[in-house]
């Protein structure tokens, strides 16, 4: 577990840094047309809260918030700090929730896809949530 937790939060700094200093261009090459739309209505509302809410409903598309948060102007410390103590908690919670999990068993298996997928829809709901609210802040 935490060899796990150190690479991810090396992936999660280059990922970062990647989108920092190459940008858009790069970015778009990496992850295709259609998610630079989604990385656009990501960037499009800035703050913490939403990193905060990524890291820690956002696993199953964590490179993908961490390249998002690159296009950001958020200061790379704040970033780490937030993905380096999310990710301690997320870790902790994958740990405990699979810890007895026979991954070799179909039910093993749907446990673990279940998990993503309603995780996953947690994730979107909460973001929908803050970005409908954000946008209604603005008008």
């Amino acid at each position: 577990m935490f060899l796990l937790y150190v690479a991810s939060l090396i992936s999660a700094t280059i990922n970062f840094w990647i989108s920092r200093k190459f940008g858009r261009k790069l970015v778009t090459k990496l992850v295709g047309e259609k998610s630079m739309k989604e990385v656009d209505e990501f960037t499009s509302v800035e703050g913490k809260q939403v990193l905060i809410i990524s890291r820690l409903f956002g696993f199953p598309i964590f490179e993908f918030i961490s390249y998002a948060a690159g296009l950001t102007n958020i200061s790379f410390k704040n970033y780490f700090v937030i993905t380096a103590i999310a990710s301690i908690l997320t870790n902790i919670a994958a740990y405990l929730v699979f810890r007895n999990i026979n991954f070799q068993s179909e039910t093993g298996i749907m446990v673990w896809i279940g998990s993503i997928v309603g995780t996953g829809l947690i994730f979107g709901f909460f973001i929908k949530s803050y970005l409908k609210k954000k946008r209604e802040e603005t008008r």
